[in-house]
């Protein structure tokens, strides 16, 4: 499929093509709504007994707007441990280590659950405020408010504590974070989010202000802000892509500008390997087709040419977070609409065939829904309080495209 959407340097395509290619892409999309709803297969695996049963609502009559695609049942329903006396400031994770999952809150600091058995592995405290944590390497990255604050030099700020911690939950480390210059960051309000900057730093970002952190020393210094760039490596080529300010992906190669696209899109989600194929970078759009709201997805290629594909879109205001795994497998969090009570999930394997939709509870959610994927599951973590399993997002064998993660790959 043409998809006449990036500019290279110094050459642009005529406005016609573009028009041209646009129309044929949507046009294809929607034609194909059909078959690639009963190509999806439905849920490989049966819920554990110990799964909360469906509302008889829910499990009869599935929400108008989704009632064409795919539904499955969770394997799991883990509910977490939380003090419900203490507020909820802050929630973040999943991330996947091994065979755990790792989620914090202020309500209970950090858990760490098996999501094969449901069972808590371990937990670690921490005070009110907590960032998301952070999978670096086979360790996981811990930052809340210290339980006893300890004392820092003269002229420099507490931020919080670190601690970096094994699959099994042996500490390996705890730090203060501590520096100079920090007011702005320590004053910053906003989404959080943590991610590895070097080999002995991690990045905290809250609001529009981060800093990096020395996971040795603890000590802290102000960091850019924006997200860190998609790498993708090809052949002896290697692009660095990231979203800019105006929504438009935008790609560097050695340092100089390589492509860019012409339209904005809402989230930069990640890149797509898929067997005797380019690369393509996988992006997001939230918008509305004929009146109806809809998120779509769409695969560009990497090394800039003009060949891409779009995904079947599903209904939805707004995409609240996405995850994406080493091959490409991806899963979006989507409100559904404007009553605030109706979110739920889609998962798509690598080759962009809708696999399922998961209803969330159908309840007022204020906190965004996080999302991981593992090797044999995906694993939602919403309303503070609950870790929901799903299954896994592999595209059957006989669909074009279809990819397997192998099973020793550790999630991103």
């Amino acid at each position: 499929m043409r998809f006449a959407r990036c500019r290279r340097s110094g050459r642009r395509p005529a406005r016609a093509s573009i028009r041209a290619s646009g129309c044929r892409l949507w046009a294809v999309a929607r034609a194909g709504a059909a078959i690639v709803a009963i190509a999806s297969c439905k849920a490989k695996h049966p819920a554990y007994e110990d799964a909360a049963p469906p509302k008889p609502s829910d499990a009869a009559a599935p929400w108008p707007e989704l009632a064409g695609f795919p539904r499955v049942q969770p394997v799991r329903v883990v509910p977490l441990p939380v003090q419900v006396k203490t507020p909820r400031f802050d929630v973040g994770g999943p991330v996947v280590v091994g065979d755990v999952a790792v989620v914090s809150s202020s309500q209970f600091g950090f858990l760490a659950i098996d999501y094969h058995r449901g069972q808590l592995a371990w937990s670690k405290p921490a005070g009110l405020h907590v960032a998301p944590p952070l999978s670096r390497g086979s360790d996981v990255v811990l930052i809340g408010d210290c339980i006893t604050p300890p004392d820092v030099p003269d002229g420099e700020r507490l931020l919080g504590c670190l601690r970096v911690v094994t699959p099994t939950g042996a500490d390996q480390g705890y730090v203060a974070i501590h520096g100079r210059d920090l007011e702005a960051f320590a004053t910053a309000a906003g989404p959080q989010a943590t991610w590895s900057s070097g080999d002995r730093t991690v990045t905290w970002r809250r609001g529009d202000q981060a800093v990096a952190i020395d996971v040795v020393t603890g000590v802290a210094t102000p960091a850019p802000a924006a997200d860190p760039p998609l790498v993708i490596h090809y052949k002896d080529r290697t692009w660095q892509i990231a979203r800019t300010e105006d929504g438009e992906i935008a790609a560097t190669e050695k340092g100089k500008p390589a492509w860019s696209t012409r339209r904005p899109y809402t989230a930069l989600i990640g890149a797509v390997h898929l067997p005797d194929q380019v690369p393509t970078v996988r992006v997001a759009r939230a918008g509305a087709f004929a009146g109806h709201p809809e998120v779509m997805i769409f695969d560009l290629d990497a090394t800039g040419s003009m060949n891409g594909s779009v995904a079947l879109p599903v209904p939805g205001i707004q995409l609240w977070s996405h995850a994406i795994d080493s091959v490409g497998d991806t899963a979006l969090a989507i409100r559904l609409d404007a009553s605030l009570e109706r979110d739920f999930i889609v998962g798509y394997a690598a080759n962009a065939l809708i696999m399922w939709v998961y209803e969330l509870p159908h309840q007022p959610r204020a906190d965004p829904v996080g999302l991981a994927i593992a090797p044999d599951a995906v694993i939602a973590f919403h309303d503070g309080d609950t870790l929901t399993i799903l299954p896994e997002l592999s595209a059957p064998p006989t669909a074009p495209g279809a990819v397997r993660v192998p099973s020793e790959n550790a999630t991103p």
